[in-house]
């Protein structure tokens, strides 16, 4: 029995069954139950990617699940490191898509980006992603593999001064994780199942683009992540020409859910406003944005845009500070996060699918992978 080799097939992957449906499966071939915790062992904590290193179940056992499942969904294609030690990883899917993760690290603690679809049907303006379309959403396994992923390469080439600390997660790669909640809590099940990866919720973020049908199923779902919501303007007209999709619901309308979510989950969430220069970055529209989040359970992250082309690019470093401290004098506690991996098209806003035809490489002008907005957009 080898490793799986990435093909075009249709079967599922093993990691898309939920940890506590394992057991299920594997009395459902006449093994008993505990064989099950077995697998789930095998899948998160060791995170094998060959049928032949799980070597306390039954071989008749390994062939069974190998027959209707595939072990792996993700295989390596490139990975860039960047001056600020961000690593940037490009992964192929088994149908030929192609897809982008980053590891940043932070202060205290290394931080997954990870993506949630194929493209993105958002069109924001200032993000690549948004670029190439929606191709199709992630599997809950081709998601759980992209942490296994970064977590192995972690190990494997620690960054210095972290020693073992946990990483967080966040859903601020490509794609809008809200447009694909399904598997997207999947995933997040099986992050925090102490069979799985055993990570409090409280160290995943979802970061979207901020529509109301998507924030409203979150709203009613079980989850207890952290919640960032992509809002960029303002002025109703300038924000459905930034984002043309989620911009079509009023902005009162996505903070009064995003508050609901805070409030009933008892953390504040973000909001995350992209600057952009001489567009949104005026004392008129800090003025607004403080009016409608004063008294809120809310903090502001501000995040002078990363290039993807000549047409859009961060204000003044004066302008950037002029707008936090507006917002700071009106009482709203506010962050400017600078990206890193900027010079390898890893940062907020850059993601993008690089394809096998180079049509990335001709969009972002810099023979790099472009990516995906940190907002989600």
């Amino acid at each position: 029995m080898t490793t799986d080799v990435m093909t075009g097939h249709s079967k599922p992957l093993l990691r898309d069954v939920p940890v506590p449906e394992l057991t299920r499966l594997v009395r459902d071939l006449d093994e008993a139950a505990y064989r099950g915790d077995q697998l789930a062992r095998w899948l998160y904590p060791d995170a094998v990617w060959s049928w032949d290193e799980m070597s306390n179940l039954p071989r008749r056992l390994r062939e069974a699940l190998a027959s209707d499942h595939d072990l792996r969904g993700l295989q390596p294609v490139e990975r860039q490191v960047s001056r600020d030690r961000t690593r940037k990883f490009l992964f192929a899917l088994r149908d030929g898509h192609r897809i982008e993760s980053v590891l940043i690290p932070m202060e205290r603690h290394a931080t997954f980006c990870i993506s949630s679809q194929v493209g993105c049907a958002m069109a924001c303006s200032f993000c690549a992603t948004a670029r190439g379309g929606l191709v199709r959403n992630l599997t809950p396994g081709e998601i759980i593999e992209q942490v296994l992923q970064l977590a192995a390469d972690l190990r494997a080439d620690p960054l210095p001064g972290l020693g073992d600390r946990g990483h967080n997660i966040v859903f601020m790669g490509m794609g809008e994780p809200l447009d694909n909640l399904e598997a997207v809590a999947s995933a997040v099940a099986t992050f925090a199942d102490d069979r799985g990866l055993a990570i409090s919720p409280r160290r995943i973020t979802i970061s979207t683009s901020g529509h109301a049908e998507g924030l409203g199923r979150l709203v009613a779902s079980p989850l207890t992540v952290g919640l960032t919501v992509s809002v960029n303007s303002s002025r109703p007209e300038l924000r459905r020409r930034l984002m043309p999709v989620p911009g079509r619901t009023p902005l009162p309308e996505i903070l009064d859910l995003a508050e609901r979510y805070a409030r009933t989950r008892r953390r504040r969430a973000t909001v995350a406003y992209v600057l952009m220069d001489g567009v949104n970055d005026g004392d008129g529209e800090a003025a607004a944005l403080a009016r409608q989040l004063v008294g809120r359970p809310f903090k502001v992250n501000l995040i002078p845009l990363n290039r993807i082309d000549e047409r859009l690019g961060p204000p003044p470093d004066g302008r950037i500070a002029a707008f936090q401290d507006r917002l700071r004098e009106s009482g709203v506690e506010t962050y400017v996060r600078i990206s890193g991996g900027d010079d390898i098209a890893a940062a907020c806003g850059q993601l993008r699918d690089k394809r096998k035809d180079g049509a990335a490489r001709r969009d972002d002008g810099r023979g790099t992978t472009g990516s995906g907005d940190a907002p989600a957009s």
